[in-house]
């Protein structure tokens, strides 16, 4: 079935484009005889040259130029064609109309000019002038039909439907019904609200060319918007009965049962419609964009959707875009692993496609696949130079593994890469401050946070993890009480957090208040964490609290907590280093 669109003014130009010569050097560019010899040559010399920076794509220096020639002779048609133009790639529009009206004002036999300044006005909505420039341009032209065609789109465009008929009408008595007039002639009624004389037109149409079904659609879409169901159908049906093969008609009645509430009917020639290879492609995928959509708030359209995407790749099995959005639908119902495996079809059909790998790492994080994460994305990396995500991902694998030197190398290389985004190149540097860390290399690591935070002073985790490794160390305890308090203060009723600054507290021997804060972080649910039990314990018992440090210790035991260290604390009941 084909599908035609109202012809705009522009596309007129651009089909005159190949037509038309433009003005050029050989063409008058003075527009004044009375220039000097001088004038005129300085004029030729900056106009050519003007030119000539318009050729190599300098486009200020040649609107430079441009304007000084138009000092020495304001009335140069060409020159302000010219700027015109380069105003119009500019995007400054209004500019761009005063030099076009320009050009047409000191060449009005020039009719490039004239189409030039049209399609500026139908860009800028101004119709009633775009009209007024067609009619003279049609005056001046009368034998050309495209200009007629595109004067009267304008007079719709105005609502003049009776000038524009009148047009129509003319182009039929000088070229007989053709397929382009007929089908301006239908949208031109359908705008006039005379649905009948559209179908009229259509009808006309059938008789010159009657192998050609698709014009029944015209026809039934037309009735199904006048509220004639039946009628409608009788033309689908037709279309089947002629042409069983038709791959678009499918679609039209899938929509036009689906506007009739049958719902499985719908569906069943929608299916039928996916299932025709000879269907257009493009629209069976602005089909599941749709479906992606309203399954997100209808779940049981998923199930049709991933139906849908079964038949589009039998029918296309060498579009990669079709495995692709099977793995969206499939991501979606969380099938990670039958997603993975529909991206990975893409991938080697094509590397290039940014967001194909992004879902494939995503799905092996959540499937907790380190060393796949890792590999994937160090050749993402390769591909993607410029993308920091992947540097991210390689380095969190990388930590993840234990290769805590391949970490740092990730994250040093996608801070570098990253621009203008704060909150990431924070997660970079935190990132690095990690990982540095598991290599005792504490200097850098320390760096590291610190520079993190001039990005982003208001995180949390970095806050903690920095304060809470200094505390570890015993290294610079006034600066990491500092952090914990901040970010207790941001993010308050963290248990974790919590936890950090009463062990701050411990080791800066303020056991009182480390106390307390113990069991803040313990009624914020640390009472599940055998860490800050642990903590506890040692708190207590800095607090001559002997009994009751020993038994949170066994606590911690039953929490998970193992290690020689816990033990001896157990058996010998008191800490280590006591």
């Amino acid at each position: 079935m084909k599908f035609f669109f109202s012809l705009s003014f522009f596309s007129v130009l651009l089909i005159f484009s190949c037509k038309t010569r433009p003005p050029s050097a050989a063409v008058s560019t003075s527009g004044k005889s009375d220039l000097t010899e001088k004038e005129q040559l300085d004029f030729s010399y900056l106009f050519y040259d003007a030119m000539k920076d318009k050729m190599l794509g300098n486009y200020s220096s040649a609107q430079n130029k441009l304007q000084q020639a138009l000092r020495i002779n304001p009335r140069s048609a060409a020159s302000h064609y010219e700027l015109s133009l380069m105003y119009l790639k500019s995007g400054i529009n209004d500019f761009a109309e005063i030099s076009g009206q320009n050009a047409v004002k000191f060449d009005p036999s020039n009719t490039w000019y004239k189409l030039s300044l049209a399609s500026i006005y139908e860009q800028g909505g101004k119709f009633d002038k775009l009209t007024s420039l067609l009619e003279d341009i049609v005056k001046s032209e009368p034998l050309n039909p495209e200009y007629k065609y595109a004067l009267a789109s304008s007079y719709s465009n105005q609502e003049r439907f009776d000038d524009a008929r009148k047009i129509y009408d003319e182009l039929e008595k000088t070229y007989g019904v053709n397929e382009e007039l007929a089908l301006q002639k239908k949208t031109l009624y359908l705008q006039m609200k005379k649905p009948e004389k559209a179908i009229e037109e259509i009808r006309n149409l059938m008789k010159m060319y009657p192998d050609e079904v698709g014009y029944r659609g015209f026809i039934a879409e037309i009735y199904e918007s006048m509220g004639q169901p039946e009628k409608a159908l009788a033309e689908y049906e037709e279309i089947i009965r002629l042409d069983p093969g038709n791959p678009q008609v499918y679609f039209s009645l899938a929509n036009y049962y689906r506007d009739q509430g049958q719902k499985e009917k719908s569906f069943d020639y929608l299916k039928k419609a996916f299932a025709n290879p000879e269907t257009d492609f493009e629209l069976k995928m602005q089909v599941l964009s749709t479906y992606f959509d309203v399954s997100m708030q209808f779940n049981e359209l998923s199930v049709q959707a991933v139906e849908l995407c079964k038949l589009l790749i039998a029918a296309h099995p060498n579009e990669l875009q079709a495995h692709a959005v099977y793995g969206d639908f499939l991501l979606k119902e969380e099938k990670l692993e039958e997603a993975r495996a529909e991206y990975m079809i893409v991938l080697e059909g094509d590397k290039s496609r940014f967001s194909v790998w992004n879902q494939v790492i995503i799905i092996e994080s959540e499937l907790k696949n380190y060393q796949r994460i890792f590999e994937l994305s160090k050749e993402a990396m390769e591909l993607f130079p410029n993308q920091p995500s992947f540097f991210l991902y390689n380095g969190i694998a990388a930590m993840q593994l234990k290769q805590y030197a391949d970490a740092v190398d990730a994250f040093k290389a996608g801070a570098d890469v990253t621009v203008a985004n704060a909150p990431l190149s924070a997660q970079f540097y935190a990132s690095l401050g990690d990982s540095y860390n598991y290599l005792l290399k504490y200097t850098e690591s320390n760096a590291s946070y610190e520079k993190a935070l001039t990005y982003d002073s208001k995180n949390t985790q970095v806050l903690n993890n920095y304060a809470y490794y200094l505390s570890l160390r015993k290294e610079n305890l006034s600066r990491a009480k500092e952090l914990s308090e901040r970010c207790n203060a941001l993010e308050p009723d963290n248990a974790s957090y919590e936890d950090t600054y009463a062990w701050i507290l411990y080791e800066l021997k303020e056991y009182e208040k480390a106390a307390e804060w113990i069991e803040k972080a313990i009624q914020n649910g640390g009472i599940r964490s055998g860490t800050i039990i642990e903590h506890k314990g040692d708190i207590l018992y800095r607090l001559n609290r002997v009994s009751e440090a020993v038994e949170s210790w066994k606590q911690a035991k039953a929490l998970g907590v193992s290690g020689e260290e816990l033990e001896k604390k157990i058996s010998t009941q008191k800490l280590p280093d006591l």
